[in-house]
Protein backbone atom coordinates (compact mmCIF):
# COMPACT_ATOMS: atom_id res chain seq x y z
CA UNK A 1 0.00 0.00 0.00
CA UNK A 2 1.19 3.33 -1.15
CA UNK A 3 0.13 7.18 0.51
CA UNK A 4 -2.28 9.35 -1.49
CA UNK A 5 -1.52 12.59 -2.17
CA UNK A 6 -4.00 15.08 -0.72
CA UNK A 7 -6.40 16.25 -3.75
CA UNK A 8 -7.91 19.49 -3.05
CA UNK A 9 -8.89 20.41 -6.79
CA UNK A 10 -12.53 20.15 -7.90
CA UNK A 11 -13.08 18.22 -11.31
CA UNK A 12 -15.40 16.94 -13.49
CA UNK A 13 -14.54 13.49 -15.24
CA UNK A 14 -15.93 11.74 -18.31
CA UNK A 15 -15.87 7.83 -19.43
CA UNK A 16 -17.93 8.39 -22.67
CA UNK A 17 -18.78 5.04 -24.09
CA UNK A 18 -20.36 3.83 -27.40
CA UNK A 19 -23.36 2.67 -25.11
CA UNK A 20 -23.37 4.20 -22.04
CA UNK A 21 -22.33 7.54 -20.87
CA UNK A 22 -20.15 8.14 -17.56
CA UNK A 23 -19.51 11.07 -14.82
CA UNK A 24 -18.03 11.26 -11.77
CA UNK A 25 -17.83 14.65 -9.95
CA UNK A 26 -14.49 14.85 -7.60
CA UNK A 27 -14.43 17.14 -4.97
CA UNK A 28 -11.18 17.56 -2.91
CA UNK A 29 -10.88 17.70 1.06
CA UNK A 30 -7.56 18.90 2.40
CA UNK A 31 -6.33 16.63 4.72
CA UNK A 32 -8.52 13.32 3.20
CA UNK A 33 -9.65 11.38 0.70
CA UNK A 34 -11.36 13.16 -2.50
CA UNK A 35 -15.69 12.71 -1.90
CA UNK A 36 -16.80 11.12 -4.85
CA UNK A 37 -20.10 11.13 -7.09
CA UNK A 38 -21.42 9.28 -10.38
CA UNK A 39 -23.69 9.12 -12.86
CA UNK A 40 -24.06 7.06 -15.69
CA UNK A 41 -26.53 7.04 -18.60
CA UNK A 42 -27.42 4.97 -21.75
CA UNK A 43 -27.07 6.20 -24.77
CA UNK A 44 -26.41 4.46 -28.26
CA UNK A 45 -24.02 6.50 -29.84
CA UNK A 46 -24.36 4.38 -33.45
CA UNK A 47 -28.38 5.54 -32.77
CA UNK A 48 -28.15 9.26 -32.30
CA UNK A 49 -24.43 10.84 -31.92
CA UNK A 50 -26.50 14.11 -32.10
CA UNK A 51 -27.65 12.95 -28.19
CA UNK A 52 -24.44 13.06 -26.61
CA UNK A 53 -23.63 16.70 -25.78
CA UNK A 54 -27.19 17.17 -24.02
CA UNK A 55 -26.98 13.90 -22.64
CA UNK A 56 -23.23 16.05 -21.24
CA UNK A 57 -24.89 18.87 -20.20
CA UNK A 58 -27.82 16.76 -18.46
CA UNK A 59 -25.79 14.23 -16.18
CA UNK A 60 -23.24 17.92 -15.63
CA UNK A 61 -26.14 19.36 -13.69
CA UNK A 62 -27.42 16.05 -12.26
CA UNK A 63 -23.81 16.32 -10.90
CA UNK A 64 -23.87 20.31 -9.88
CA UNK A 65 -20.98 20.26 -11.34
CA UNK A 66 -21.06 23.52 -13.39
CA UNK A 67 -17.70 25.68 -14.12
CA UNK A 68 -15.31 22.97 -12.86
CA UNK A 69 -12.25 21.29 -15.25
CA UNK A 70 -13.48 18.12 -17.51
CA UNK A 71 -11.34 15.18 -17.78
CA UNK A 72 -12.23 13.06 -20.69
CA UNK A 73 -12.09 9.66 -21.67
CA UNK A 74 -13.42 7.93 -23.83
CA UNK A 75 -14.20 4.50 -26.31
CA UNK A 76 -17.33 5.91 -28.49
CA UNK A 77 -15.04 6.58 -31.54
CA UNK A 78 -15.20 2.49 -32.05
CA UNK A 79 -18.94 2.81 -32.30
CA UNK A 80 -20.06 1.90 -36.29
CA UNK A 81 -21.46 5.44 -36.08
CA UNK A 82 -18.04 6.51 -37.25
CA UNK A 83 -15.55 5.11 -40.20
CA UNK A 84 -12.62 5.61 -38.66
CA UNK A 85 -11.69 6.31 -34.94
CA UNK A 86 -10.56 9.93 -35.88
CA UNK A 87 -13.94 10.82 -37.29
CA UNK A 88 -15.27 9.35 -34.02
CA UNK A 89 -12.97 11.16 -31.39
CA UNK A 90 -13.68 14.36 -33.32
CA UNK A 91 -17.44 14.00 -32.74
CA UNK A 92 -16.70 13.51 -28.98
CA UNK A 93 -14.91 16.39 -28.92
CA UNK A 94 -16.97 18.16 -30.96
CA UNK A 95 -19.96 17.41 -28.35
CA UNK A 96 -17.76 17.92 -25.04
CA UNK A 97 -16.77 21.17 -26.45
CA UNK A 98 -20.68 22.38 -27.32
CA UNK A 99 -21.72 20.97 -24.04
CA UNK A 100 -19.43 23.06 -21.97
CA UNK A 101 -18.62 26.18 -24.22
CA UNK A 102 -15.16 27.99 -22.19
CA UNK A 103 -14.53 25.65 -19.84
CA UNK A 104 -11.32 23.94 -19.65
CA UNK A 105 -11.04 20.41 -21.64
CA UNK A 106 -8.05 17.67 -20.99
CA UNK A 107 -7.60 14.73 -22.85
CA UNK A 108 -6.21 11.64 -21.52
CA UNK A 109 -4.11 9.77 -23.12
CA UNK A 110 -2.64 5.94 -23.22
CA UNK A 111 1.25 7.72 -21.99
CA UNK A 112 -0.69 9.41 -19.32
CA UNK A 113 -0.79 12.65 -20.47
CA UNK A 114 -4.10 14.98 -20.62
CA UNK A 115 -3.96 17.03 -23.99
CA UNK A 116 -6.36 19.69 -24.96
CA UNK A 117 -8.69 19.08 -27.60
CA UNK A 118 -7.21 20.23 -30.51
CA UNK A 119 -4.01 18.45 -29.79
CA UNK A 120 -5.88 15.16 -29.04
CA UNK A 121 -7.44 15.49 -32.56
CA UNK A 122 -4.15 15.38 -34.16
CA UNK A 123 -3.51 12.16 -32.29
CA UNK A 124 -6.93 9.94 -31.84
CA UNK A 125 -5.17 6.75 -31.81
CA UNK A 126 -3.46 8.08 -28.43
CA UNK A 127 -6.61 9.13 -27.14
CA UNK A 128 -9.34 6.74 -28.15
CA UNK A 129 -10.11 4.00 -25.40
CA UNK A 130 -7.51 5.52 -23.19
CA UNK A 131 -9.87 4.19 -20.39
CA UNK A 132 -8.06 1.27 -19.06
CA UNK A 133 -5.13 3.11 -18.82
CA UNK A 134 -6.60 6.07 -16.46
CA UNK A 135 -8.19 3.41 -13.92
CA UNK A 136 -4.88 1.47 -13.93
CA UNK A 137 -2.99 4.37 -13.03
CA UNK A 138 -4.98 5.24 -10.34
CA UNK A 139 -5.38 1.29 -9.07
CA UNK A 140 -1.60 1.65 -8.88
CA UNK A 141 -1.62 4.55 -6.44
CA UNK A 142 -3.32 2.13 -4.07
CA UNK A 143 -2.21 -1.38 -4.66
CA UNK A 144 1.00 -1.23 -6.87
CA UNK A 145 1.97 -4.58 -7.43
CA UNK A 146 -1.40 -6.25 -9.17
CA UNK A 147 -3.50 -7.57 -11.81
CA UNK A 148 -6.49 -4.99 -12.93
CA UNK A 149 -9.68 -6.72 -13.76
CA UNK A 150 -12.29 -4.51 -15.13
CA UNK A 151 -15.46 -5.94 -15.87
CA UNK A 152 -18.35 -3.39 -17.51
CA UNK A 153 -21.66 -4.00 -19.96
CA UNK A 154 -19.40 -4.76 -23.11
CA UNK A 155 -15.80 -5.73 -22.29
CA UNK A 156 -13.09 -7.09 -20.08
CA UNK A 157 -9.69 -5.21 -19.06
CA UNK A 158 -6.78 -7.31 -17.82
CA UNK A 159 -4.11 -4.91 -16.91
CA UNK A 160 -0.79 -5.93 -15.19
CA UNK A 161 0.79 -3.50 -12.36
CA UNK A 162 3.95 -3.39 -11.45
CA UNK A 163 6.26 -1.88 -9.37
CA UNK A 164 3.48 1.21 -9.43
CA UNK A 165 3.83 1.35 -13.42
CA UNK A 166 1.54 0.14 -16.19
CA UNK A 167 2.70 -3.02 -17.73
CA UNK A 168 0.19 -3.51 -20.39
CA UNK A 169 1.62 -5.15 -23.37
CA UNK A 170 -0.92 -3.57 -25.70
CA UNK A 171 -1.69 0.01 -25.98
CA UNK A 172 -3.89 -0.17 -29.37
CA UNK A 173 -7.40 -2.19 -28.87
CA UNK A 174 -6.15 -4.62 -31.74
CA UNK A 175 -2.28 -5.23 -29.44
CA UNK A 176 -4.70 -5.25 -26.21
CA UNK A 177 -7.00 -8.31 -28.08
CA UNK A 178 -4.08 -9.62 -29.11
CA UNK A 179 -2.18 -9.73 -26.05
CA UNK A 180 -5.48 -11.35 -24.00
CA UNK A 181 -5.19 -7.96 -22.43
CA UNK A 182 -8.66 -7.00 -23.40
CA UNK A 183 -11.58 -9.39 -23.95
CA UNK A 184 -14.78 -8.71 -25.99
CA UNK A 185 -17.12 -10.21 -22.95
CA UNK A 186 -19.47 -8.44 -20.52
CA UNK A 187 -21.87 -8.42 -17.90
CA UNK A 188 -24.79 -6.81 -20.10
CA UNK A 189 -24.64 -6.16 -23.87
CA UNK A 190 -22.53 -9.61 -24.98
CA UNK A 191 -24.74 -11.98 -27.07
CA UNK A 192 -25.51 -15.36 -25.44
CA UNK A 193 -24.28 -17.41 -28.52
CA UNK A 194 -21.14 -14.97 -28.11
CA UNK A 195 -20.16 -17.09 -24.69
CA UNK A 196 -21.04 -20.81 -25.41
CA UNK A 197 -22.00 -22.67 -28.24
CA UNK A 198 -24.17 -25.31 -26.65
CA UNK A 199 -26.12 -25.71 -22.93
CA UNK A 200 -28.15 -27.95 -21.71
CA UNK A 201 -31.28 -28.74 -22.40
CA UNK A 202 -33.30 -32.34 -21.07
CA UNK A 203 -30.07 -33.47 -19.56
CA UNK A 204 -28.23 -33.35 -22.97
CA UNK A 205 -26.06 -30.92 -24.30
CA UNK A 206 -28.22 -28.14 -27.30
CA UNK A 207 -26.24 -25.78 -29.52
CA UNK A 208 -27.95 -22.55 -29.56
CA UNK A 209 -28.94 -20.01 -31.94
CA UNK A 210 -27.05 -17.23 -33.67
CA UNK A 211 -29.91 -15.19 -33.97
CA UNK A 212 -29.39 -12.67 -30.99
CA UNK A 213 -32.51 -13.95 -28.76
CA UNK A 214 -30.99 -12.83 -25.45
CA UNK A 215 -27.76 -11.37 -23.97
CA UNK A 216 -25.90 -12.38 -21.22
CA UNK A 217 -27.81 -9.06 -18.61
CA UNK A 218 -30.68 -11.72 -19.04
CA UNK A 219 -28.76 -14.75 -17.79
CA UNK A 220 -27.63 -12.07 -14.56
CA UNK A 221 -30.89 -10.99 -14.00
CA UNK A 222 -32.47 -14.47 -14.12
CA UNK A 223 -29.83 -15.39 -11.47
CA UNK A 224 -30.36 -11.82 -9.27
CA UNK A 225 -26.53 -10.56 -10.21
CA UNK A 226 -28.01 -7.76 -12.25
CA UNK A 227 -30.59 -5.77 -10.72
CA UNK A 228 -32.94 -4.69 -13.50
CA UNK A 229 -31.81 -1.13 -13.19
CA UNK A 230 -28.44 -2.18 -14.18
CA UNK A 231 -30.07 -3.55 -17.69
CA UNK A 232 -29.28 -0.01 -19.75
CA UNK A 233 -29.87 -1.25 -23.22
CA UNK A 234 -33.17 -1.92 -25.10
CA UNK A 235 -33.61 -6.07 -24.84
CA UNK A 236 -33.31 -8.14 -27.96
CA UNK A 237 -37.13 -8.49 -27.58
CA UNK A 238 -37.93 -4.82 -27.08
CA UNK A 239 -39.78 -6.08 -23.85
CA UNK A 240 -38.84 -5.24 -19.97
CA UNK A 241 -35.86 -5.67 -17.97
CA UNK A 242 -37.52 -7.90 -15.64
CA UNK A 243 -36.55 -11.38 -14.66
CA UNK A 244 -39.87 -13.25 -16.32
CA UNK A 245 -38.98 -11.80 -19.77
CA UNK A 246 -35.20 -12.54 -19.15
CA UNK A 247 -36.52 -16.54 -18.48
CA UNK A 248 -38.32 -15.92 -22.07
CA UNK A 249 -35.36 -14.75 -23.88
CA UNK A 250 -32.89 -17.38 -22.33
CA UNK A 251 -35.50 -19.85 -24.15
CA UNK A 252 -35.38 -18.57 -26.95
CA UNK A 253 -31.97 -18.98 -27.31
CA UNK A 254 -32.58 -22.71 -27.64
CA UNK A 255 -35.68 -22.03 -30.12
CA UNK A 256 -37.84 -22.66 -27.60
CA UNK A 257 -40.53 -20.93 -25.18
CA UNK A 258 -41.55 -20.52 -21.34
CA UNK A 259 -44.39 -23.20 -21.99
CA UNK A 260 -41.76 -25.65 -23.10
CA UNK A 261 -38.95 -24.92 -20.23
CA UNK A 262 -38.85 -25.06 -16.61
CA UNK A 263 -37.77 -22.70 -14.45
CA UNK A 264 -35.29 -25.44 -13.65
CA UNK A 265 -34.05 -25.69 -17.12
CA UNK A 266 -33.82 -22.06 -17.67
CA UNK A 267 -31.77 -21.92 -14.70
CA UNK A 268 -29.53 -24.90 -16.05
CA UNK A 269 -28.67 -22.40 -19.31
CA UNK A 270 -27.85 -19.56 -17.55
CA UNK A 271 -25.70 -21.43 -15.01
CA UNK A 272 -23.82 -23.29 -18.38
CA UNK A 273 -23.45 -19.51 -19.47
CA UNK A 274 -22.05 -18.07 -16.49
CA UNK A 275 -19.80 -20.74 -15.89
CA UNK A 276 -18.38 -20.31 -19.45
CA UNK A 277 -18.45 -16.64 -19.15
CA UNK A 278 -16.21 -17.02 -16.06
CA UNK A 279 -13.93 -19.54 -17.42
CA UNK A 280 -13.32 -17.31 -20.58
CA UNK A 281 -12.17 -14.40 -18.45
CA UNK A 282 -10.31 -16.95 -15.85
CA UNK A 283 -8.34 -18.05 -19.04
CA UNK A 284 -7.01 -14.82 -20.00
CA UNK A 285 -6.53 -13.88 -16.56
CA UNK A 286 -3.88 -16.72 -16.35
CA UNK A 287 -2.84 -15.77 -19.66
CA UNK A 288 -2.06 -12.43 -18.35
CA UNK A 289 -0.55 -13.68 -14.95
CA UNK A 290 1.72 -16.11 -16.58
CA UNK A 291 3.67 -13.37 -17.92
CA UNK A 292 3.53 -11.68 -14.56
CA UNK A 293 3.77 -14.38 -11.84
CA UNK A 294 5.00 -12.25 -9.15
CA UNK A 295 1.22 -10.31 -9.15
CA UNK A 296 -0.76 -12.35 -6.69
CA UNK A 297 -3.72 -9.54 -6.19
CA UNK A 298 -6.72 -9.09 -7.97
CA UNK A 299 -8.32 -5.53 -8.06
CA UNK A 300 -11.74 -6.33 -9.45
CA UNK A 301 -13.87 -3.46 -10.38
CA UNK A 302 -17.12 -2.58 -13.12
CA UNK A 303 -20.49 -3.65 -13.07
CA UNK A 304 -19.11 -7.49 -13.81
CA UNK A 305 -17.20 -7.37 -10.76
CA UNK A 306 -18.29 -10.37 -9.55
CA UNK A 307 -17.45 -12.17 -12.74
CA UNK A 308 -13.96 -11.00 -12.49
CA UNK A 309 -13.90 -12.02 -8.75
CA UNK A 310 -14.94 -15.44 -9.68
CA UNK A 311 -12.26 -15.60 -12.24
CA UNK A 312 -9.59 -14.60 -10.29
CA UNK A 313 -10.48 -16.99 -7.36
CA UNK A 314 -10.16 -19.66 -9.78
CA UNK A 315 -6.54 -18.38 -10.89
CA UNK A 316 -5.57 -18.50 -7.25
CA UNK A 317 -5.50 -14.40 -7.11
CA UNK A 318 -6.38 -12.82 -3.87
CA UNK A 319 -9.30 -10.30 -4.91
CA UNK A 320 -9.63 -6.99 -3.61
CA UNK A 321 -12.59 -4.29 -4.75
CA UNK A 322 -12.02 -1.41 -5.81
CA UNK A 323 -14.97 -0.27 -4.35
CA UNK A 324 -13.35 -0.63 -0.93
CA UNK A 325 -10.97 2.06 -1.97
CA UNK A 326 -13.37 4.24 -3.65
CA UNK A 327 -16.66 3.67 -3.02
CA UNK A 328 -19.78 2.96 -5.82
CA UNK A 329 -17.62 5.47 -7.70
CA UNK A 330 -15.78 2.01 -8.73
CA UNK A 331 -18.12 0.97 -10.89
CA UNK A 332 -17.47 4.16 -13.43
CA UNK A 333 -14.04 4.00 -12.67
CA UNK A 334 -12.71 5.14 -15.77
CA UNK A 335 -14.08 8.52 -15.25
CA UNK A 336 -13.68 8.85 -11.29
CA UNK A 337 -9.52 7.60 -12.28
CA UNK A 338 -9.89 10.69 -14.74
CA UNK A 339 -10.56 13.05 -12.53
CA UNK A 340 -8.74 11.97 -10.24
CA UNK A 341 -5.66 11.83 -12.10
CA UNK A 342 -6.74 15.82 -13.65
CA UNK A 343 -7.42 16.88 -9.93
CA UNK A 344 -3.77 15.54 -9.19
CA UNK A 345 -2.33 17.53 -11.85
CA UNK A 346 -4.04 20.52 -10.91
CA UNK A 347 -2.80 20.43 -7.31
CA UNK A 348 0.74 20.18 -8.80
CA UNK A 349 0.62 23.31 -10.45
CA UNK A 350 -0.54 25.18 -7.67
CA UNK A 351 2.26 23.90 -5.46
Amino acid sequence: MICMPHITAAVLGWDIGGANVKAVRLDGRPGGAPALQSRSTPLEIQRDPAALAPALRRLATQLGAGGRPHAVTMTAELSQAFRTKREGVGVVLDAVEAAFPGAEIAVYTVAGRFVAPAEARSIPLEVAASNWAATARLVARFIPNCLLVDIGTTSTDIIPIAAGEMAAAGRTDPERLASGELVYTGALRTPCEAVAGEVPVGGVPCAVSAEGFALMGDVYLWTGRLAPEDYTVVAPDGRPATREFAGERLARLVCADREMLTDEAIGGIARALTEAQIGTVAAAIARVYARHPGLGVAVVTGSGDFIAAEAARRVGLVVVPLADRIGDAARTAPAAAVAWLLAEELGDRTR
